[in-house]
């Protein structure tokens, strides 16, 4: 009886440490470094829980690659590991490494591609941030029968690209990331073309190439339906969108501001020389760009639109009230530039527009906004009257090239003045300079 209950006191208390060092090699941290650091993991799809112990060894994350196999069975976790590219703290248990590969990547690791970028500027971020062959994927993007195997109803992946954050890593393909990121934009594209009430008239590709623009125009995401609307009223009115981001794509040629001279390039995407949209998207829009196209702001009669220079616009409805609008940009960028002496309050011009034939005191201007990464410009054309002037308007800058652009009726241009807006940074303007002046005549 004694004997029998030594034997039981024994193997409890056998068991009892077996459990304290079970749990020590689990859950406490393999090794302790002064230092914190970190090793990247690469686990391909379909490895095997030895395969991945053996990755880990290598890498310097377990000492015992059968250990960590052992555990991963023992606590369920040996068909839940995941693929993907992961930072791993030195030293971590075995217990935390297999909770975070059995979680998926974390946002750490993953791709983030914003929204309005062409194919190449996604191609940099995909080459940069998951290894992805540049070369190879812009050549997928370009070829109509790797698009039409997707679904996509064009001959080529621009606009199609969702921008996203995915759980790309090095091991995936060219082929397979763009898969999934057309993948996510088509599912995208028809959940909201299924919504109630939303727009018709227009086919997929062109909602996503109007949407496009709208993406590309708009920095503030509450502008976007009333900036959609504008764009409806002018192909409504047979308009032209004279939108200074098309003129930019069919350059290839993408900076803060967009000249008179780039108004003439000879492209379909130049909305100054052909009605209507242009053949595609000329960036990838995102979810909310393109629910902007569908339900774009009602009753709008607006035609115009010009930057003030800190991401928002003056909407209008008339050319006159238009002239308006940018002769009060160019003088609050005037009056935001003089230097004023401490203590005293300077109050800015009351502007009103004027007559045709008022004197030359009303000219047009080029007003240039703030900019942030691959510009983006409003222009806006003049009528064709003597009397009138051509104001082109540059707006803020987003990635793939942005422009609020507003035409005119149709008089003649007379002159027109360069002047450069406020910088964006400390909230005061920097400067205003006089760049340029052009006499034109009809």
């Amino acid at each position: 009886m004694k004997r029998r209950h030594r034997i039981r006191r024994t193997l409890l208390l056998g068991g009892i440490v077996g459990v304290v060092l079970l749990s020590g090699i689990l859950f406490f941290p393999a090794s302790v470094t002064r230092v914190y650091e970190t090793r990247e993991v690469l686990i391909p799809r379909g490895a095997s829980v030895e395969t991945i112990a053996g990755i880990l060894k290598a890498d310097g994350l377990v000492k015992s690659p059968e250990l960590f196999a052992l555990a991963a069975r023992v606590l369920g976790y040996d068909r839940h590991l995941k693929a993907g590219r992961y930072t791993i703290p030195v030293g971590a248990s075995i217990y935390r490494i297999l909770r975070q590969l059995s979680s998926g990547m974390g946002k750490q690791d993953m791709v983030t591609v914003p929204e309005g970028l062409r194919t190449d500027e996604i191609a940099r971020v995909l080459a940069a941030q998951s290894k992805t062959d540049p070369s190879r994927f812009m050549a997928l993007t370009r070829d109509s029968s790797f698009a039409a195997s997707l679904g996509v109803p064009a001959d080529r992946l621009e606009g199609y690209l969702y921008p996203d954050t995915y759980p790309f890593y090095p091991l995936l393909s060219a082929e397979e990331v763009a898969r999934v990121m057309v993948g996510r934009a088509l599912r995208v594209f028809e959940e909201e073309m299924a919504l109630p009430g939303a727009r018709e008239g227009l086919t997929m590709h062109e909602l996503v190439t109007l949407a496009s623009i709208v993406e590309a125009e708009a920095m503030v995401p509450s502008e976007r339906p009333r900036i959609a609307a504008v764009f409806y009223n002018r192909l409504r009115r047979g308009m032209m969108l004279q939108s200074d981001p098309t003129v930019s794509y069919a350059l290839g040629v993408f900076r803060n501001r967009v000249y008179y001279s780039d108004l003439n390039v000879k492209s379909p995407y130049n909305t100054y020389r052909n009605r209507g949209l242009p053949p595609g998207p000329i960036c990838s829009p995102g979810r909310a760009a393109f629910h902007a196209v569908l339900f774009p702001l009602p009753d709008s009669t607006e035609l115009y639109f010009v930057a003030r220079g800190d991401g928002t616009h003056i909407f209008t409805k008339s050319w006159e009230d238009h002239l308006a609008a940018i002769a009060h940009v160019r003088a609050v960028a005037k009056v935001e530039s003089t230097p004023r002496p401490a203590g005293l309050l300077m109050q800015g011009p009351m502007l009103r527009a004027v007559p045709d034939s008022a004197p030359p005191m009303l000219r047009a201007a080029i007003v240039s906004a703030p900019s942030k990464p691959a510009g983006r410009a409003s222009v806006v054309s003049a009528p064709s009257k003597p009397a009138g002037r051509a104001g082109v308007v540059s707006a803020p800058s987003k990635p793939a090239g942005r422009a609020g652009v507003v035409s005119a009726p149709g008089r003649s241009t007379k002159r027109a003045e360069v002047v450069s807006a406020p910088k964006k940074g400390t909230g005061t303007t920097k400067s205003t300079t006089a760049k340029k002046k052009a006499a034109t005549k009809r």
